[in-house]
C-alpha cells in the first residue's frame, strides 16, 4: 500500500488559499460552524431576557432591585423561553441549514413564540396569579420579543451564507485520508467552505494489504503539527477497510470524522432512529408528526363545532332558500379522495340542478346553465361549502389542507402529483383555496398542496383561514 504524506493536492491547496485570501480581504465570522446552533440559541435566551427587562422599563421604570412585579415578569420570560427554545430545537430550527431558510424561520418562529404566550397565559389563568402580572407589561414584551427574534433571524439570513462564501468563519485544521481514487472536488469545496482548513491529504489504496507503515506516517504527522482532526473519505461499500484504519487511528486523541462517498453516501443524509442497538435510517417521513396530527386535530373539532352553532342560522336561512328555488335535496354529496387516498362523502349544499357522482364529473364554468338562481350566490360566497364542517367533525377533512381530490382526477395522476392526497387531510380552505383558486393552473396547484404540507405549521393554519374571507371576495363560477 503506498500513502501520499506530503502537502495536499494543488487543487486542495489552491482552493484553501483562495479561500483565505478571500477571507482576508473581506471580514470573519468569530466562531466556528458547529458552534453556530448553540451560539443562536444563546442568543435567543439573551433576547428574550431584554426583550421582557426592556417591557419592564418602557412599562414602569427601570427597577432597582429584582423584587416585586419585575421578579414575576421575569420568571414569566424564563418560562417562555424554555417554551419556546424546546419548540425550536424539536424542530431542529438552529442548525445552520435551517437558519437561513427566513420564510420557515419566520413561520416557525412567530407559532412557537406565540403558542409560547398562550400557555403562559392558560398557566396565569389556571394558577390565579394574573394580579401579579401586568397586561401591558406582557404584550409589550410579547411585542419585543417578536421583533428581536425574527431580526435575528435576519441577521443569519444575510450573515451567515456570506461567511460561507468567502470562508470567514473561524478555521479547523485537519487532514483528509481517502481509500477513492481522489475525493470528490465539491466535498472538499464544501470543507473549506464550513471552516475546515485541509493542510494534507493522504490516499490508502483499497486493492494492496492493509499497512501500517502508511497509517504511521499520518499519526505521526498529526502528533508533529497542529491538527485538530481526522476526516475520512470513504465509500460506505469498503466498511471493513474503514474499520481498520479507524482501529489503528485510536491511538491519536483527535476526533476522526467519517464523511460516506459514493453511491450510498445519500443514506448518511437520512434522519436515522436508534431501536435498541440498531441504527434505523429514515427513508421516508410523515408530513405531520403525530404531535403536530393531534394538535391539528385538536383545533379542527373545536372550530368546527363552534362554527356550527354560529352558522347554523345562516346554514338553515340557505336550506330554506335552496329548497323553495328548485327541485331536489338541500345537500349533495359526492365521492372524494382524502389522506392517503382513502374515498369518502363531501357534503356541499346542492348548488346545481344535477347531481353527478359518476366516473366522470363535468365541472362547472363560467356563466353554467346548470347552476341554479340560488346556487349561483352560494357558490359565489363558497356558501355552498359550508357543511364540509361535519366532514371536518367526522374527520373526514381539515380547516385548512389541499383541495379534496375527485377520483377520475386521481386516476390521472403522476406520481408526484399523488403526494397532494397522501400527506394531509383534504381542507375547506387551504393555500390553493386563498392564492389561487379558479385562476390556477393544475401543475401550479398540486405544487401549492405539497408546499403547504411540507412547510406546514399552526401559524399558517391560521393565516391562511383569516385570509379566506378576502379571497371569497374573488368569487367562484
Amino acid at each position: 500500500m503506498r500513502s501520499d504524506s506530503k502537502a495536499a493536492p494543488e487543487s486542495v491547496r489552491s482552493f484553501n488559499r483562495a479561500a483565505h485570501e478571500a477571507s482576508a480581504r473581506r471580514w470573519r465570522l468569530p466562531i466556528a460552524y458547529r458552534a453556530i446552533p448553540r451560539v443562536s440559541l444563546g442568543i435567543d435566551v439573551a433576547l428574550i431576557a431584554a426583550s421582557a427587562f426592556g417591557a419592564e422599563a418602557l412599562y414602569h421604570s427601570i427597577p432597582a432591585e429584582f423584587e416585586g412585579e419585575f421578579s414575576h415578569t421575569m420568571a414569566a420570560a424564563m418560562f417562555v423561553a424554555v417554551l419556546f427554545i424546546a419548540a425550536m430545537r424539536v424542530q431542529k430550527l438552529y442548525d445552520p441549514t435551517r437558519l437561513i431558510v427566513m420564510d420557515d424561520q419566520a413561520r416557525s418562529v412567530l407559532s412557537a413564540w406565540c403558542g409560547a404566550f398562550l400557555i403562559l397565559a392558560s398557566g396565569v389563568f389556571t394558577w390565579g396569579v394574573s394580579q401579579d402580572l401586568s397586561r401591558g407589561d406582557i404584550l409589550i414584551f410579547w411585542a419585543f420579543g417578536a421583533v428581536a427574534l425574527l431580526a435575528h433571524r435576519v441577521f443569519w439570513r444575510i450573515a451567515l451564507p456570506r461567511a460561507l462564501e468567502s470562508g470567514a468563519l473561524r478555521g479547523r485544521t485537519v487532514v483528509s485520508l481517502t481509500s477513492e481514487d481522489a475525493i470528490p472536488q465539491r466535498f472538499v469545496e464544501n470543507l473549506t467552505r464550513h471552516g475546515y482548513h485541509i493542510v494534507a491529504h493522504f490516499h490508502v489504496p483499497t486493492g494492496e494489504p492493509f499497512a501500517e507503515d502508511a497509517v504511521d506516517n499520518i499519526i505521526s504527522m498529526c502528533r508533529t503539527s497542529e491538527i485538530e482532526e481526522v476526516v475520512l473519505f470513504v465509500n460506505p461499500e469498503r466498511m471493513s477497510h474503514l474499520r481498520a484504519i479507524a482501529r489503528r487511528l485510536r491511538v491519536l486523541p483527535l476526533p476522526v470524522t467519517f464523511v460516506p462517498v459514493g453511491a450510498l453516501s445519500q443514506l448518511f443524509q437520512r434522519a436515522h432512529n436508534d431501536i435498541g442497538d440498531t441504527v434505523a435510517i429514515e427513508l421516508q417521513r410523515a408530513a405531520l408528526s403525530p404531535a403536530e396530527q393531534v394538535l391539528k386535530r385538536v383545533i379542527d373539532v373545536v372550530v368546527s363545532v363552534s362554527a356550527l352553532a354560529l352558522l347554523s342560522p345562516l346554514m338553515l336561512a340557505v336550506a330554506v332558500a335552496i329548497k323553495l328555488d328548485s327541485a331536489g335535496p338541500v345537500l349533495f354529496r359526492q365521492t372524494r379522495h382524502g389522506f392517503n387516498e382513502r374515498p369518502f362523502g363531501i357534503y356541499k349544499f346542492r348548488s346545481m340542478t344535477v347531481m353527478e357522482n359518476g366516473d366522470v364529473v363535468r365541472q362547472a364554468q363560467k356563466g353554467d346553465a346548470r347552476v341554479t338562481r340560488v346556487g349561483y350566490w352560494i357558490r359565489r360566497l363558497s356558501i355552498d361549502e359550508l357543511p364540509q364542517l361535519f366532514n371536518v367533525l367526522i374527520g373526514d377533512m381539515s380547516l385548512v389542507g389541499p383541495r379534496p381530490a375527485i377520483p377520475y382526477e386521481v386516476e390521472e395522476y403522476d406520481i408526484w402529483h399523488r403526494r397532494r392526497v397522501l400527506e394531509v387531510k383534504p381542507g375547506i380552505t387551504g393555500f390553493w383555496q386563498v392564492k389561487g383558486r379558479s385562476t390556477t393552473s393544475f401543475e401550479a396547484m398540486v405544487r401549492m398542496d405539497i408546499q403547504y404540507s411540507k412547510q406546514w405549521s399552526l401559524a399558517w393554519d391560521i393565516a391562511l383561514i383569516f385570509q379566506t374571507p378576502f379571497a371569497l371576495l374573488k368569487g367562484a363560477y
